[in-house]
């Protein structure tokens, strides 16, 4: 029996770095400065200690232009050639001496900047408040997103709007989390704290008595994803996420990444249905990169499902973005060339 034609009647964003950026928060190129003139005003954080000599090595072992001191590679393909060299090469003589070290504290560093950095601008956030934003944050739409920080569902929190990360309702927000994010933790690698300081991705946030998901125990955790209750102790959010996470669940910006996509399996499936049920796409800050194969196939087969076409709208002020979208999903999308404002 064929499945069931679904409905088009919901309102779906795709989100990228583009809004984050609006929001005071790196894009993708700039994640490793970023950490590296950090980490040089600061060299004892927690997690992270030795980074900034252990990525100069790295450099200086991938690229030919490393040892220079003001060098710094492209992010995306210094995640992939990190990743291979794990994958391949680790432990060859004269290599870096423990790449899967320095790939964690690396992703720790980059949460800590996430959070840190959101949190320096949240006092206008609340004050001013954002009128893009407060289009996003509705109960009932669903956001897609590629960014590992917590901005969408912060800005939820703060307008008391209800956010939960898998499924639908129509009286929530849903945010769907394609790469992980800078609060979730992969339960085998082993929780430092009690079960209390977790939650399931199902678990619904509210301002006031919140919905409360049931962990399950030790022997059914294989490949489960808790999210750390940072977003409930945000006052200490970067300790609170630094000491329950023995490493964020951040999929990094790699080329062929769909190896490490597995205990993320159901999300990208809630994506699917969400796309295949959009009345309206709104794709927001995101790039549509020509390498992203995994982001670009979703997208585009849930666009097609169904005898229904949804209405995509591109919302970004550079033109190749607009040029890639039509000729990658649709060559009927809308364009709106503004910019989301900065706080």
């Amino acid at each position: 029996m064929p499945a069931p034609t679904p409905v088009r009647d919901r309102k779906v964003f795709m989100v990228g770095a583009g809004l984050s950026s609006a929001l005071g928060l790196p894009v993708t190129a700039s994640l490793v400065s970023n950490v590296m003139e950090a980490y040089e005003r600061d060299e004892r954080w927690r997690h992270s200690g030795g980074l900034g000599e252990s990525l100069k090595r790295a450099f200086q072992l991938f690229y030919p232009d490393g040892a220079n001191k003001d060098f710094r590679p492209d992010a995306v393909d210094f995640f992939s050639t990190l990743r291979i060299y794990i994958d391949s090469a680790e432990g060859f003589p004269g290599g870096l001496q423990d790449a899967p070290e320095l790939l964690r504290k690396l992703k720790f560093a980059i949460a800590r900047d996430l959070v840190q950095r959101f949190k320096s601008g949240e006092a206008r956030l609340r004050a001013e408040g954002h009128s893009y934003l407060d289009e996003v944050v509705q109960a009932g739409n669903i956001v897609i997103t590629s960014n590992w920080d917590v901005a969408i569902e912060r800005y939820a929190q703060l307008k008391g709007v209800p956010v939960r990360f898998t499924g639908y309702e129509p009286g929530e927000l849903v945010v769907l989390k394609l790469h992980g994010s800078a609060d979730w933790t992969l339960c085998e690698l082993g929780l430092p704290r009690g079960d209390e300081d977790y939650a399931m991705l199902s678990e619904r946030i509210t301002s006031g008595r919140g919905y409360t998901a049931p962990i399950p125990p030790k022997s059914q955790r294989k490949d489960l994803i808790l999210r750390s209750r940072v977003l409930e102790n945000w006052n200490r959010a970067w300790s609170f996420l630094s000491s329950r996470a023995p490493e964020p669940h951040m999929v990094t910006m790699v080329r062929g990444k769909s190896g490490d996509l597995g205990p993320l399996e159901s999300t990208w499936r809630d994506a699917y249905a969400a796309i295949s049920r959009a009345r309206e796409l709104e794709i927001v800050g995101y790039s549509m990169p020509d390498d992203d194969t995994e982001i670009r196939t979703l997208l585009r087969t849930g666009l097609q499902r169904g005898t229904q076409h949804p209405r995509i709208l591109i919302r970004n002020p550079a033109p190749d973005v607009h040029d890639r979208v039509r000729r990658f999903l649709d060559h009927r999308a809308a364009s709106d060339y503004r910019a989301i404002d900065s706080i």
